[in-house]
Order: structure tokens, then sequence, then C-alpha cells
């Protein structure tokens, strides 16, 4: 909901100022060690070429596991102007570090085999790609992520591939003009793999005068979240706050994320301004 743009690589350049991200996600408060993500974004669109160019640095840390990389994305945006909308289409590049801290882990079996001992860190490529249908009133993006599905070397064996697999992201928006100051805006976001459970997010928001907003969204996961939003000049600032019914609620208090951002060259051209 705040920064697609981490997710689908079509997004790159789909805005006419240049968005700088940060992006701050804690998950499961309450228990250790649990999933924070930081990322740092931005991406630019070059007109005379129809190209978006951009790319983001991240850390993802959760238990013993941490990843950290650089991502550069590049999207090629048509027109198509039988629904007067764009579409872009995008693929990123990134390489990362993942790193294993069996001294932080609690393992069924101590011994084993899939594991190696002690702090494991290698390094590897990986690529996204994505598809980005858009237009003032609606968006719909449809993108894979870690399309080389690379192969860890993390065991003390040759037992078990090690391997990561291929998430698929689809979403859609449609903006509604309820008055002349407020926009209603529905949403829903699927994502999963073929390997595990898939979650949908269904979200609405109310939009006011383009500059605040707030909102609410169910995720199948048993999770309730309340987002809010504003906009001050080339400031945008966002929180969301999950609360989960499932049993997971007896240790979590629940899941913060932030983000802060700033929107370089905005109002040289007409476009959104929440994005």
């Amino acid at each position: 909901m705040f920064n697609s743009f981490l997710i689908n690589p079509g997004i790159t350049g789909s805005v006419d100022y240049l968005p700088i991200r940060l992006t701050v996600r804690r998950q499961w408060v309450g228990i250790k060690d649990g999933p924070t993500t930081l990322a740092l974004s931005t991406h630019y669109f070059i007109e005379n070429n129809n190209i978006g160019v951009g790319g983001f640095i991240y850390n993802d840390k959760f238990g013993p596991i941490s990843e950290t990389g650089l991502q550069g994305s590049f999207a090629y945006h048509l027109n198509i102007s039988s629904i007067n909308s764009k579409l872009g289409l995008g693929l990123a590049f990134k390489f990362f570090q993942f790193k294993l801290d069996k001294s932080n882990a609690i393992l069924i079996d101590e011994n084993d085999a899939s594991i190696k001992k002690g702090v494991t860190t290698r390094y590897a490529p990986d690529a996204d790609f994505g598809a980005y249908l858009y237009n003032e009133k609606f968006s719909v993006g449809l993108s894979t992520n870690q399309l080389i599905q690379v192969k860890l070397n993390i065991a003390d064996t040759t037992i078990g591939k090690n391997q990561l697999i291929r998430h698929y992201y689809l979403f859609a928006n449609y903006k509604f003009n309820v008055t002349e100051n407020i926009d209603l805006e529905p949403s829903f976001f699927v994502k999963g793999t073929f390997k595990s459970p898939w979650q949908i997010d269904i979200n609405v928001r109310a939009i006011y005068n383009n500059l605040y907003w707030g909102g609410i969204a169910y995720r199948t996961s048993k999770d309730l979240i309340v987002m809010l939003g504003i906009k001050y000049n080339k400031f945008y600032f966002g929180y969301a706050f999950d609360y989960t019914f499932s049993e997971l609620n007896k240790f979590s208090s629940g899941s913060h994320e932030l983000l802060i951002g700033y929107n370089v060259f905005e109002g040289k051209q007409k476009g959104s301004t929440l994005l």
C-alpha cells in the first residue's frame, strides 16, 4: 500500500517526480527477533525515452536469517490510448548477502545436516519482473520476484536444495470521486508462492484533498490493518498497524510499519501526489 515499487519493477518511473522513500517495518512485536525490514528507494522517469530507472537498498532480518542487498530497476512505458493508460514493463537485478547464524536458531534436530554450524554467509544475484497498467483512476500490477531461484549452499551435506523460490504478487485499485474533496479507493493484494499458502489483502481508503488519507484492510491470515497517511508540501508520511486474530496474538502485540518520503521535482508537471 505504501510503496509497491519494492515488489514490482514495472512501477519504475510511473510518476513525474523522483519519490524518495524510507520504509521501516517491525513485525510481531513481543516476539524476540521478529521480522524487521528496512528499505530506502527511489525511481525516476526519463520522458524523452519513455523509460524509468531506479533502485533500492534493503535489509531484511528474521531470527537467525538476514539478507542485505542492492537492487536496480528499469522499465519501459507504453502508451495505451484506447483506455487512456500506460503500461510499464520492468526488470530488476539485485545482488545480496544472505547470512544464517545457527547459534541464533532453535533447531528441532541439533544434528540437522541441512544447516551448517556457526555463521554461514553467501553472496548471490537475482532478478524480478513486473508489469504495471495505470492511469489517474486505477492501477493493476503483476510481478514475480526471485526469478533465478538461486541455490544457496548453507548445508553441511548435499541434502536439500536450500533454494530460493519465486514469489508472485497481484494488486489492483480504483479511485472513486465521492465528492469534490473526497475520493474512495478500494483495492486488493494477492501474494504467495507455489510452496506455501497464499494471502489476500482487501483494502479501502478514503482520501481528502489528495493530502490526507485513512484506510482499513483485512488479510486472510486473520489480520486487521489500520493505515494513515499525510502529505505536507513535498513530504509524505505513512503509518500502518497490523493486529492479528490468529493464535499469534497470544505472543505478539501486533506489527508496525512507517514510511517517510520526499518528492523531488514534484510540481513541474501534473501528476499524482500520493504515490
